[in-house]
């Protein structure tokens, strides 16, 4: 091996270290082009909803199922996130992301509850359940974007799934009752704004942030949306890391529709904690 070989070698080995100590001086999420989260979120849950025959006494009467009907306050839930970067730069991204959860409770009323039309009684044995099912897709552009930083703007939609039942005995008039299911559901996609901010304060250790917000009238839905999250990932290993954040939606619709006229107000919040792969 000739002396111009030699210089060529270790000029190639100093750039490739060189590089591979740029790459990972911060936390290589922030490098990467394709990053996914799959966890579980141990959620805290408040429901207050109506679905009556007649909207303007849907609105004002919304139930609370929690406290009302025993509906689980407490849920565990999945939880997944996916976010690419594309374009010459990556400073575009499309994120992707998924949670559901089912609720139930039953419990004996402490004073009469009235649901589309039906009204259970003072006194009687009801069982009820409420479910959620919300996919997130955004895209969004990096404004600043270097090793350390990452933020970024961007439109997206939440595909909100909802549904809520309260089933038991109701009254018919002053002398019978009779077993009645009430259901409600409703499927709606709505726009939001979003932001979002990721920090490397090490090699190994990464704070992000996102919000998502609507406030808007839109066919037959008027409300407000929020869906927030906060958290600090460590990479354990060259292409996993570990996740926890804490994470807040919150829905408050009204909703004006043939098959639900009525109320939401449902808000679920607590720690997520996720396994990350990133590419």
């Amino acid at each position: 091996m000739n002396k111009g070989m030699v210089v060529s070698v270790i000029f190639a080995l100093m750039h490739s270290s060189s590089v591979f100590a740029q790459d990972f001086e911060y936390h290589p999420i922030l490098s990467d082009n394709l990053i996914i989260s799959l966890g579980a979120f141990k959620s805290n849950n408040s429901f207050k909803i109506s679905a009556e025959g007649d909207l303007g006494d849907g609105i004002e009467d919304e139930i609370n199922f929690g406290k009302a009907i025993g509906v689980d306050e407490s849920t565990t839930l999945f939880y997944g996130l996916m976010r690419w970067k594309f374009g010459k730069t990556r400073k575009w991204s499309l994120f992707g992301g998924y949670f559901d959860a089912d609720s139930s409770g039953e419990a004996v009323l402490t004073e009469d509850v009235e649901w589309q039309d039906f009204i259970y009684k003072e006194g009687s044995f009801v069982g009820a359940g409420v479910g959620i099912a919300v996919t997130r897709v955004f895209i969004g552009r990096s404004f600043v974007k270097n090793q350390q930083h990452d933020f970024g703007v961007g439109v997206g939609i939440h595909n909100l799934d909802l549904n809520a039942f309260i089933e038991g005995e109701v009254s018919i008039d002053d002398a019978t009752t009779d077993f009645r299911r009430g259901d409600a559901s409703s499927n709606q996609p709505l726009p939001n704004v979003g932001i979002w901010y990721n920090y490397s304060p090490a090699r190994k250790w990464l704070i992000h942030a996102r919000v998502d917000w609507i406030s808007a009238s839109i066919d037959e839905y008027d409300g407000s949306l929020w869906n927030t999250a906060v958290g600090v990932n460590y990479q354990a290993f060259p292409h996993v890391g570990f996740d926890l954040a804490f994470t807040y939606f919150d829905l408050n619709l009204n909703v004006d529709k043939s098959v639900w006229q009525g109320g939401i107000d449902m808000s679920y919040s607590g720690p997520v904690f996720s396994v990350t792969t990133n590419w």
